[in-house]
């Protein structure tokens, strides 16, 4: 599938919605643009409709929610049912993200929130009866997420000297 191609105004609008989705309007957008309101909405209906935008969700701070443990295992599943698997895995309590893998013996990493080790234990043998061989746990201390900034406006890109 070829990718779909996208102008300075299509990353723009990206960038504004991965930084804050919620309280950016399209009045704001289009000013910032200087195109109509208009073509901010029609830019955003091409956006979802080409399946660029695949959703607007909530990030949620796990251990403020009450799911202090967080992990990432990483298991393997055949390479014949490795996509089933995944699918079915998004489907396990306390599954909040499921990534294949296209190369190595290692194939599926699942991240996985808990309120005690037990949580964990109880997803990781659910993995284990979908068929994934699960090779390691790996806990997390802390994540964060920034919007790609290729889609920043090229004046606010900071490249910094190793």
């Amino acid at each position: 599938m070829e990718p779909t191609p996208l102008d300075r105004i299509d990353k723009r609008i990206l960038h504004a919605l991965q930084n804050d989705a919620r309280s950016v309007t399209t009045t704001e957008l289009a000013a910032d643009l200087e195109v109509s309101p208009s073509t901010v909405s029609n830019r955003i209906e091409h956006l979802e409709r080409d399946g660029i935008i695949t959703g607007y969700r909530a990030t949620v701070d796990y251990e403020k929610a009450g799911f202090p443990l967080q992990a990432v295992i990483v298991g393997t599943a055949s390479m014949s049912d490795r996509e089933t698997v995944a699918k079915q895995a998004c489907t396990v309590p306390n599954v909040v993200n499921v990534r294949e893998l296209m190369f190595g013996e290692d194939n599926l990493l699942v991240k996985v929130v808990g309120e005690t080790s037990s949580d964990l234990t109880r997803v990781a043998k659910a993995l284990t009866e979908l068929g994934v061989t699960v090779r390691k746990k790996i806990l997390i201390s802390d994540e964060r997420f920034e919007p790609l900034t290729a889609f920043e406006p090229e004046s606010e890109l900071v490249i910094h000297d190793p």
